[in-house]
């Protein structure tokens, strides 16, 4: 997955190594400075896991296009919510994270 941009760069989480882990691997961010700090980067800010309660308003903006992003979702195992068209060629689909956190992601139809 190619991330672009994400409205909130704090996921709130009950276990925040678990939610690393799901970021990391399931959104393919890229991690910066130690291994230990466990802080994720996308389009140049870090973003940072706070102890917290689930929020129902991410935005992720993707490169890539529909299939893939249904296989690749499919190939971590994650579950899409919900898809609706959207203007301009782009679809966004609803997913949540481990931590329950709603995530939608819009990509190119």
């Amino acid at each position: 997955m190619k991330a672009r941009k994400l409205n909130h760069k704090e996921i709130p989480a009950t276990d925040p190594n678990r939610a690393f882990r799901f970021w990391r691997d399931v959104f393919d961010l890229p991690q910066t400075g130690q291994q230990t700090d466990r802080i994720l980067v996308v389009d140049h800010e870090d973003l940072t896991f706070v102890t917290g309660e689930p929020r129902a308003d991410f935005e992720l903006l993707v490169r890539d296009h529909l299939p893939e992003l249904r296989q690749h979702l499919a190939n971590n195992f994650v579950a899409i919510e919900q898809e609706e068209v959207r203007f301009g060629n782009k679809v966004a689909v609803t997913v949540h994270d481990s931590e329950g956190n709603t995530v939608v992601i819009e990509a190119n139809a």
